[in-house]
Parts: C-alpha cells; sequence; structure tokens
C-alpha cells in the first residue's frame, strides 16, 4: 500500500501543483471562462489515463503466460525509466517551479491567449497520469495484494487532490525541495524493487538465463505477513532472488540514492557585470533551472565550483561501486556454478556410475549403453527437441525413472539403485523411441544392508497402499454419483478422490498406460476416444453441468483406480526411487498446478498442489532419518523449505474440508501471487531433488 500511495501522492501532487498555480492564477486575473475550460481538460485527461491503465491490465490478462512476463517486463522497464526521470528532473527544478510556471502563464495572458494554460493543464495531467498509469501497473503486477494497492494509490491521489486546491485557495504553503527529496527516495527503492521484479520477468519470459540464487531470505519474506508487504511490496525483495535481481537492485538504488540524497547546492547571486567589455563568468552551485528568460543570462558563462565537482565525484563512485558489485556478482555467479559442478562430479564419481542421457528428435541414446551394478546417476539434457521432452528408465513394463517437461535448453538428472539386467531408456515421440541399456556384475552393497533405508521403504509403502485404498473409496463415491446423475454431488466429490491420486502420482506412473487413462489431459490424447479419465468427466461436469452420456467413462474409471490398487500391493521401493517421486511432486506442482494447466475446467488447481505437497512430504519424511544422519544441513534446509511452501499454499485456504475443494478458486489467484507460490516450490524442489544422491 505504501509504494502505491507514494506514486499517487507524488505524481497526483505534480499534477496539482500545475493546475492548483495555473488555476489561481487565471483566478486573480478574474478569468473564469478560462478556469472552466481548465477543469474540464483536466476531467478529460483523467478519463484518458484511467482508460489507458485499465486497456493496458485487460490487454496483459488476455495473454498466454510466457506473453505475460514478457509484457510485464517491458512495463516495469518503462516505469522505471519514468520514476527515474521524474525524480532527477523534480530534484532540480522543484524550487523554481512555480516562478516558472507564473512567469510563462503572465506571458500567455499578455499575448491575448488563455488557450495556452488550459492546453498547458491538460498536458500536466496527461503526462503525470500516463506516468501514474504504467508505474502503477507495473507495481500492481509485483504486489501480492492489488485491492490493496489500489486503496493506497486512491488515497494518494485524493491528498494530493486536497493539497493542490489548498495551493489554488492559497492556504496551503510546503517545501517542495523537501518534499520531493523524500517521496523520491521511497519511490527510488519502489523503482529498485521493480528493476528486481523485471529481471525475473524476463527470466520467466524466456529473454533470460535463471541465475544461482543470492540468499535464502524466505525467513522474512513469507507471503501473507506484514513483513513481507513491506519486503516486496516496498523493495521488491523477494524469497528467493538470485544474483541477477541482486546486481540490479543494487546498480540503480546505490547511483540514485547518492543523487537524490546529496543536500542541494545553493544559488550564488550573479555579480553586476563591468562597464564595459564581455560579461564575467557567473559562479553557482547548481545548475540553472528549467530555461527561463528570467533566470539567466544564456550568453553568460557557466563555471561549477568545487562543491559541484564533489558531488558528481560521488555520483561516479557510486557508479563505479555498483558496476563492481555487478562484476562481482557474474564472476561469483560463474566460479559457484563451477565449484558446485565440480563438487558434485566428484561426489557423483566417488559413490556412482554417471549416464548421459542427451534428448533429441532422433533418440535419447544412453552415454555409456552399460554400466556395473549400483547406483547410477541419470543426467538428462533438451539440447533443441521441441517435440521429444521427457525420458524414462524401463524395466519391462515398468517406469523406473523418469524426467518430463524437458523443453529445450532444460535438463535434470535422477538416481537409482540398479541391479543387473537389460532396461530400456525411453524417449515419447523421437524416431528411435527406446534403446537398450546394460547393468552388468551385482553391486557389493545396496540399501537393503542398511536397515534405516529398508524401515523407510516399508513404511512408504505402507503409506502408498493407504493412499490408493483411499482413492479407490473416493473414486467409487464419485462414480457412483456421476452414473446417478447427481451432478453438484458428483462435482463435491471429485476433488475428495482427486487429493489422493495426486499424492501417489509418482507410483501411479510405474504404469505409464493405467496413468494416462487415469488422470491424462486432453492433449495427450490422440484422438477424442483415448480422452478418458477423471479430467474427461470433470470437462463434462464443469463445462456442460451435465452428467449425460458419461456412464461408461465413470465405469472406466473405477475400473482403473481398481486395477492400479492391485498393481501397487506388488511394488518393491527403493530409497532412490522414493526421493525420485518426491522431486517428480515438487516439480507437478510448478509444471501443470502453478500454470493452472491441469484443473482447467473446475479450477481446484490448488488442492491438487496440495496433493503433491503432501506426497512428496511424505516421501521425504520416511528418508529423514538417514538424511540427517549422512547430511544434517540438507535435511534442515528440505524442512525449512516445505514449512515455507505449506505456508505459502495456507494463504489461499477457503473453507474447511472439500466442499468447495479447501482452497480459492485458482482463477482468483494473481499472477503476482503465482510468481510466489512459484519461488517457494522452486526452492523446495532444488533442496528435494539432492536428496537420492546422499542417500543412495
Amino acid at each position: 500500500m505504501l509504494p502505491t500511495f507514494v506514486i499517487g501522492l507524488r505524481e497526483g501532487l505534480e499534477a496539482a501543483l500545475i493546475v492548483g498555480i495555473i488555476a489561481s492564477f487565471l483566478a486573480q486575473q478574474g478569468r473564469r471562462d478560462a478556469l472552466k475550460k481548465v477543469w474540464l481538460g483536466v476531467a478529460i485527461a483523467v478519463a484518458i489515463c484511467v482508460a489507458v491503465g485499465v486497456g493496458l491490465q485487460i490487454y496483459s490478462s488476455d495473454l498466454p503466460q510466457k506473453q505475460q512476463e514478457q509484457l510485464e517486463t517491458v512495463i516495469g522497464a518503462i516505469a522505471v525509466v519514468m520514476v527515474s526521470y521524474m525524480v532527477l528532473w523534480m530534484k532540480r527544478h522543484s524550487r523554481d517551479l512555480r516562478k516558472d510556471l507564473e512567469g510563462a502563464a503572465g506571458r500567455a495572458l499578455t499575448e491575448g491567449s488563455a488557450s495556452a494554460l488550459v492546453l498547458m493543464a491538460f498536458l500536466a495531467v496527461l503526462r503525470e497520469g500516463f506516468e501514474t498509469s504504467v508505474f502503477l501497473l507495473a507495481t500492481f503486477n509485483e504486489s501480492d495484494n492489488p485491492a490493496y494497492g489500489g486503496t493506497g494509490a486512491a488515497l494518494g491521489v485524493v491528498l494530493a487532490a486536497v493539497i493542490g486546491y489548498g495551493i489554488y485557495r492559497g492556504g496551503v504553503r510546503i517545501n517542495l525541495s523537501r518534499f520531493f527529496r523524500v517521496t523520491g527516495l521511497v519511490l527510488i527503492l519502489v523503482a529498485a524493487g521493480l528493476v528486481a521484479t523485471a529481471l525475473m520477468t524476463a527470466v520467466e519470459g524466456g529473454w533470460l538465463e535463471q541465475g544461482t540464487r543470492a540468499f535464502d531470505l524466505s525467513w522474512l519474506v513469507r507471503p501473507g505477513t506484514p513483513t513481507s508487504s513491506v519486503a516486496t511490496g516496498v523493495l521488491g525483495i523477494q524469497p528467493y532472488p538470485d544474483w541477477t535481481m541482486v546486481t540490479g537492485w543494487l546498480v540503480y538504488a546505490i547511483p540514485m540514492a547518492a543523487v537524490v540524497l546529496w543536500p542541494a547546492r545553493a544559488r550564488k547571486a550573479p555579480a553586476p557585470p563591468p562597464a564595459a567589455g564581455p560579461p564575467p563568468p557567473v559562479t553557482t552551485d547548481r545548475p540553472a533551472p528549467y530555461p527561463s528568460p528570467y533566470v539567466r543570462n544564456p550568453q553568460q558563462e557557466l563555471t561549477v565550483t568545487p562543491r559541484a565537482t564533489h558531488r558528481r565525484a560521488l555520483a561516479c563512485a557510486a557508479t563505479v561501486i555498483s558496476a563492481g558489485l555487478l562484476l562481482a556478482a557474474c564472476g561469483g555467479d560463474k566460479d559457484d556454478s563451477k565449484g558446485s559442478g565440480s563438487a558434485d562430479g566428484k561426489n557423483a564419481s566417488a559413490k556412482s556410475a554417471t549416464v548421459a542421457i542427451a534428448i533429441s528428435d532422433k533418440d535419447c541414446a544412453p552415454d555409456p549403453a552399460t554400466v556395473t551394478a549400483g547406483t547410477v546417476k541419470f543426467d538428462i539434457s533438451n539440447k533443441g527437441s521441441a517435440k521429444v521432452t521427457e525420458a524414462e528408465l524401463l524395466d519391462g513394463g515398468k517406469i523406473l525413472g523418469e524426467k518430463e517437461n524437458l523443453t529445450p535448453g532444460l535438463s535434470g538428472d535422477f538416481t537409482l539403485n540398479l541391479d543387473a539386467g537389460k532396461y530400456q531408456i525411453y524417449c515419447p515421440g523421437a524416431k528411435t523411441e527406446k534403446t537398450d541399456f546394460t547393468v552388468t556384475g551385482a553391486a557389493k552393497k545396496t540399501w537393503k544392508d542398511d536397515p534405516a533405508l529398508v524401515a523407510a521403504t516399508q513404511q512408504y509403502a505402507t503409506w502408498v497402499t493407504g493412499e490408493v485404498k483411499e482413492l479407490v473409496t473416493g473414486t467409487d463415491a464419485f462414480t457412483a454419483a456421476v452414473k446417478a446423475g447427481k451432478t453438484d454431488e458428483a462435482k463435491t466429490l471429485y476433488g475428495k478422490a482427486r487429493i489422493h491420486y495426486e499424492r501417489i502420482e509418482p507410483t501411479a506412473e510405474i504404469w505409464g498406460d493405467i496413468d494416462g487413462r487415469i488422470d491424462g489431459r486432453i492433449d495427450d490424447a490422440p484422438t477424442a476416444a483415448d480422452f478418458t479419465g477423471f479430467h474427461r468427466i470433470e470437462q463434462a461436469l464443469w463445462e456442460k453441468n451435465s452428467t449425460a452420456g458419461l456412464g461408461a467413462l465413470a465405469d472406466q474409471l473405477s475400473a482403473d483406480v481398481h486395477d492400479l490398487y492391485t498393481k501397487v500391493q506388488t511394488v518393491e521401493y527403493q530409497p532412490a526411487a522414493i526421493a525420485n517421486g518426491a522431486t517428480d511432486l515438487v516439480n507437478e506442482i510448478q509444471s501443470s498446478k502453478i500454470t493452472g494447466e491441469e484443473e482447467r475446467y473446475s479450477h481446484i488447481d490448488l488442492l491438487d498442489f496440495d496433493g503433491n505437497l503432501a506426497g512428496a512430504n511424505e516421501a521425504v519424511t520416511v528418508l529423514l532419518p538417514v538424511l540427517k544422519a549422512k547430511d544434517p544441513t540438507l535435511a534442515a534446509t528440505v524442512t525449512q523449505r516445505y514449512q515455507a511452501t505449506a505456508t505459502a499454499l495456507k494463504a489461499y485456504a477457503a473453507t474447511p474440508g472439500y466442499e468447495n475443494s479447501g482452497y480459492v478458486d485458482y482463477r482468483k489467484v494473481t499472477d503476482a501471487q503465482r510468481r510466489v507460490l512459484a519461488q517457494a516450490v522452486d526452492a523446495y524442489a532444488e533442496s528435494v531433488s539432492k536428496i537420492a544422491g546422499k542417500i543412495a
């Protein structure tokens, strides 16, 4: 609320000052006819600016997610440029604003035209209004509560109008230089936050590469708390900023703050010119204000005093410091990345075999194609294939491990303990979809020799069986309501069944055909007849508000879920697979819940988010005793980041239970709020992805 209040007050006061001074001058001159035109011009300008702001918001909301991020980047950059120009211009001219305006007004009336004053007022409001629209739109995109920010902006504009009216009536006197210095500093901090946010949206829009994470500030920036509102809303601080965002913030804020906070220089009166000869140079501590014939003689020579030189030196020093920070941050990114990669690589080579899989349109052949039994890490990358985006390790018809949603430029990994045998690497959509992969020999020591890991797998198996049993019960109730034509009841029961599936999704995905029938989306189905399961029924319930013709689909869904329950009883889990499943669940939140892709008809995406998060947490919990013994720091980080993610999700809880899914309709969650959720999930995913390598 504070940033938008300051924006509304600052921009509104600039326009109010200009209009108030012009109106006061016209009133003193008895030109009531021109005064009415001034107010009319102001009203038209305000209407145009509001229309521009609303139009930009509507246009951006209709764009796909990636284009929205790109538009937000552009708007943020424009807003930063505008506020920077405004702050610097007003610092230089605030003292002489009234005198210059009254001088211009007097000349206009002397020339017999009041139209120039009407146009001046109109353009002043239009200019400030345009700046306000862009700046507020950029700030709203960053805010997690646009309504709260809108109230702040409205209060700021109202206060500015009151001050402007007071100036018009002659009863208000304010120190403009001090006012604009204080508000200028606040706006610089806000603009620095917009710089960081613009860099973040540029990454999300695909214009920049993701930088290395700089800090973990989730202890300070917790969604829904007052500190989060101040840190994110005023300073643009995110829970998990990367070095690109931090550097951008510092490079902008340090030089701008140095310029604004440096004391203004007092003007020295020019010495009287001698009787003859050229005019002497004028020595002044500050540049002349906005060009005016009443301020200085254009023919006079300007000499800068040592004090002005000192200020320029400070600004240069601030810029040099910022540039140094930029270079240090960039260098740190590079070194940290190499160091981290080297360390991980050494650990991997010491403890496990590493297999590289490069996804392409042709295939996803493993390198090497043969390894010794034991712990194997699969590094998967997609260098440029748009149609092949996943790779799986198959043992017969079972999926042992996989990485999905690897679009061009992305990479990922998973780790497994493998016994000797014949396997296949499977990449759906490639020219050669399956490539043989061989494991030879016998591992000297496996996870089965560790009682703690054996206990973890048994505990997880019991939990999965219980969840699938709940899934069967919930699905049977849901399909019964569908077959009975009870649309409203079916909608209520839909979420109750879905959450159990979302919790055990990695296990269900072991059998890809069953998972596709139960949880496939319309995009995955080759033909309309292949679109079945939960989401096919969801589409009819919410789009058509009808159960007509869904009987056969309901029967198939129920049968598939019962089949899944039977197959789950035969699964032998291994610790690395459990850890990989936790990673997959968290990544699933990012790829289909944060985007709103999965529950596109019912919009209960936050319930699915809850299910994935609970499933990941259960997998981590059973492994946590072993992880604490091997890497207590990672164990503490995983726990803390889970709590931060759960807290971020809890902010959107609605009514108790699942009558309405227990969470707000996902369409009500703004882009800025989705980014906050995504940042928490991303940090959690990063820590969870390290568990498999530690316990394998």
